[in-house]
């Protein structure tokens, strides 16, 4: 059986999209970021000790615009969006990229026998309120509590 990679999307950090990604391996860059303060008080964290190597919490990969969600344009009331798993979301909006990215438009696909892959790969799972952040640091090696 014969398969045609058409059409593809991703959003990573510091790559909203799979020109961005190319871009950013390229240059050899990393997206992992200082974590932002409307994610959690990394600072409060950090002061407490709440965990071993609590000094983790200020590093990560994040989505930027990930609590943007056009509920609307996918028939979606705003109260089930809300209820909705932000990953939900994602292979939404992403499952219409690649479609876009090939030039398809939806509806020419019923009854066809095409697949639309997804793969999602979460550091951790939950909602945000109970997660504890990934152990990442800028320069790729476990932080220490001297750096």
């Amino acid at each position: 059986m014969a398969i045609a990679v058409i059409g593809y999307s991703c959003r990573l950090p510091g790559a909203p999209d799979p020109e961005t990604f190319w871009r950013l391996l390229a240059a050899g860059r990393h997206a992992i970021t200082e974590t932002l303060p409307e994610r959690w008080d990394a600072d409060a964290i950090s002061a407490a000790a709440a965990a071993p190597d609590a000094e983790r919490v200020r590093w990560g990969g994040f989505l930027d615009r990930a609590d943007l969600f056009d509920a609307s344009f996918f028939g979606i009331s705003p109260r089930e969006a809300t209820a909705m798993d932000p990953q939900q979301r994602l292979v939404l909006e992403l499952g219409w990229e690649a479609l876009e990215h090939a030039g398809t438009v939806p509806a020419t696909l019923a009854g066809s026998s095409t697949s639309l892959p997804m793969a999602i790969k979460a550091a951790f799972g939950g909602d945000a309120a109970s997660r504890s952040p990934p152990p990442c640091h800028p320069d790729g090696g476990r932080p220490t509590r001297t750096g």
